[in-house]
């Protein structure tokens, strides 16, 4: 499957609900837009603290800012309600199309492929195809709304203090590819023995009369056990990239910490930037470093889902060995029954 499109194949899902879809991502600028503005009268209030400006004037800055996070913070309800409404309604209309794809195929299919990896594939899946149609386009809308508001306001702070502190995130992009391009292997061999074990476990409540009366629950607990022990080290193998894939973020942003909290409180002390800037690059800084830790999750969201839409898609896509003709002829009348 990996040289199909895959999760392209989810795009016509879309289309009944693309005004949510809208509505949901403008909601989520709109929310972001609203933080960002948070910090920047934070900026105001600290240095008119600092000049020791009418106490009114700074209680009217804190008010400004509980009322955009209220505000922002109402339409970041909003905005999951409908993203996360609208990856439920995928998820049912997918799973109406697998059924309905699985009532026209023949019996040659059935006996290719087993029962336990057909429900293997219309659950799990099909869970890991929804959280990649609805979160994973919200977090990345996320990322990406909220990483460039915060990167404007830094701009405008400090130029070559915003430079200095993004230096170290530069390694992010290949890192994600190379963490993704794994988590796509791992998951979609995790995803496989799933569904062995799901076969195996069916075919012996299906079968359990064979298995009593040939005295076979010893050999049959043993295989299972065997195929639970691969699924716990494949399970353990994709771990161990999520182990390495958020220190690793993290460590990233952490060095851009370092750099404002050094240069950026250089700058204060020499009276190149105010105090209230500095407080505020920081928050900028964390709002921006966040969406880029987030972008881990979202990679991983979205490998889950094209190596499960993979493997639902090998459904969607079969086709029956016996086919109708496209244009049937009707048997001659009889008068009496047929032999």
């Amino acid at each position: 499957m990996s040289d199909r499109p895959t999760l392209r194949r989810l795009l016509p899902y879309y289309r009944p609900y693309r005004r949510k879809m809208v509505l949901g991502l403008s909601l989520t600028v709109v929310s972001y837009a609203f933080s960002t503005a948070g910090p920047w009268f934070l900026r105001a209030a600290v240095d008119d603290f600092v000049s020791h400006a009418p106490l009114a004037k700074i209680w009217l800055l804190v008010g400004a800012m509980l009322g955009v996070a209220l505000v922002a913070g109402f339409f970041r309800f909003l905005m999951r309600q409908l993203l996360n409404s609208v990856s439920r309604w995928i998820e049912f209309d997918l799973r109406n199309d697998l059924f309905a794809k699985l009532e026209t195929l023949d019996a040659a299919y059935f006996a290719r492929m087993r029962t336990g990896d057909l429900m293997a594939r219309l659950t799990n899946d099909l869970s890991a195809v929804r959280m990649a149609a609805g979160p994973a386009v919200m977090y990345l809308t996320n990322t990406i709304a909220g990483g460039t508001f915060a990167l404007l306001v830094m701009l405008r702070i400090d130029v070559r203090l915003t430079l200095i502190a993004l230096l170290p995130m530069t390694l992010l992009p290949v890192s994600m590819l190379w963490l993704g391009r794994a988590i796509h292997e791992r998951f979609e061999a995790v995803q496989e023995q799933f569904g062995q074990m799901t076969t195996r476990a069916q075919e012996n409540i299906s079968g359990v009369r064979v298995v009593r009366a040939y005295r076979q629950e010893g050999p049959e607990s043993e295989r299972f056990a065997a195929l639970g022990q691969d699924y716990l080290q494949k399970q353990m193998r994709l771990a161990t990239l999520y182990g390495v894939m958020h220190p690793s973020f993290s460590l990233l942003a952490g060095l851009g910490a370092v750099v404002v909290l050094g240069l950026g409180g250089a700058m204060t002390i020499r009276g190149e930037i105010t105090v209230g800037s500095f407080v505020a690059f920081g928050l900028y800084l964390g709002m921006i470093t966040w969406p880029l830790i987030a972008l881990g999750f979202v990679t991983n969201l979205f490998q889950r889902g094209a190596a499960s839409m993979g493997r639902l898609l090998d459904v969607l896509d079969a086709e029956p060995t016996i086919v109708s003709p496209a244009a049937p002829r009707p048997l001659p009348a009889a008068a009496t029954g047929r032999t």
